[in-house]
């Protein structure tokens, strides 16, 4: 285990450190200038993309469509999400209400209520795929893992197919060409005309441990890294100057952060506490418990952007100067802080409070002191 995540933490390491280098990297001359296609952010209530895209595509948003081909990586999050178009390399989508009909050319991971990968998707990588209900219809041309509620394959799967869930369902236009083994309750329906191959194994379960399945142990990093990554994306296209002031505090008073953090998150506590079982400043201590909550996921996305920030430094990557290479820099520290959460747990995510938090609060202070002179 121990080698396992030194090994993905070496890779996440490379990951960010090649990127923040890419980000920038030296030109030569006009004919030896090699173009890097750009990647596309977007957060609103509706996200649509109506033209091809070369690079990556990250999106958040209630309704997500993304209609025309993706070259690069497509990370997505919102409450439905369909992708209609070719996505060239890997797919990674949380969201309500999941529905890929297109080709995924690299590995797909969802997590979701209901999940529809529809006749159109052909997955030429692996697949991960939790959710409440889950259909499986095209093709799957790697190893497929499925946790759900309700699970029905009506596609064709070529690669061996590994399934927990309450009920599995093999549909009559199913072709499953690999070996089966799942994990259930009750055993699967297969209706006639279905095509099973493959060797079945069949291991019965009771139902609260096919519920508890619907919850990979990745999948709980995969939506921490998502709502990290989306919430980051927001603060570098719309408050960029916080992004650059936090970063700076915590480079110069590493320790003063991690003190004032710790302070904040005793007192604030009981501070909000004694109001609210007061009469007079119930209101107040409701609100500050509710601003308190907030702080701590933003200071955890502090401690994300300082980390993206050593990396880049590590390589002497220089100055971030644009939007997109922030936002690689934040990717990479947001993989970097998922990674140890995972092999961690708990403690990685104290630690990130406590420095996050007394950054926040020394930035807040300093920006106050130096207004102060200017009001008066």
């Amino acid at each position: 285990m121990r080698r396992h995540v030194m090994t993905m933490l070496a890779a996440v390491t490379t990951v960010a450190l090649s990127v923040s280098t890419g980000a920038q990297a030296p030109r030569t001359d006009e004919g030896q200038r090699r173009e890097r296609p750009d990647n596309y952010y977007a957060a609103a209530n509706r996200v649509e993309i109506t033209t091809p895209k070369a690079g990556d595509v990250i999106v958040a948003g209630r309704q997500i469509e993304i209609a025309q081909p993706v070259g690069g990586d497509i990370l997505a999050a919102g409450w439905r999400v369909n992708l209609s178009a070719l996505a060239d390399d890997d797919v990674r989508i949380a969201a309500g209400e999941v529905t890929i009909n297109a080709p995924v050319n690299g590995d797909l991971t969802v997590a979701g209520g209901d999940v529809n990968l529809g006749a159109n998707a052909v997955i030429g990588g692996r697949g991960w795929i939790t959710g409440n209900m889950v259909r499986v219809g095209g093709v799957c041309e790697r190893d497929l893992q499925i946790a759900g509620a309700r699970v029905e394959i009506a596609g064709e799967v070529r690669k061996p197919l590994y399934v927990v869930a309450e009920t599995l369902e093999i549909l009559p236009s199913a072709r499953v060409l690999a070996p089966l083994t799942y994990k259930a309750p009750k055993e699967a329906r297969i209706a006639e005309g279905a095509v099973v191959d493959g060797p079945i194994t069949y291991d019965r379960i009771e139902s609260s441990e096919a519920r508890d399945a619907r919850a990979f142990p990745g999948v709980s990093t995969f939506l921490f890294t998502m709502h990290l990554l989306l919430a980051g994306l927001l603060v570098v296209i719309f408050l960029p100057s916080i992004e650059t002031s936090v970063i700076a505090t915590l480079r110069k008073h590493p320790w003063r952060s991690i003190l004032s953090g710790f302070v904040l998150l005793v007192t604030v506590p009981a501070t909000a506490f004694v109001l609210v079982i007061s009469i007079v400043g119930m209101p107040i201590g409701f609100a500050l418990g509710a601003l308190y909550a907030m702080a701590l996921f933003v200071a955890v996305l502090a401690t994300a952007f300082c980390i993206g920030d050593v990396e880049a430094r590590l390589l002497n990557a220089g100055p971030m100067a644009s939007r997109g290479q922030h936002a690689l820099m934040l990717l990479a520290g947001v993989l970097t802080l998922a990674v140890l959460r995972s092999a961690l747990g708990g403690l990685v995510v104290f630690a990130s409070v406590l420095f996050g938090l007394g950054a926040l609060m020394l930035t807040a202070y300093e920006r106050y002191s130096s207004s102060v002179p200017a009001a008066s």
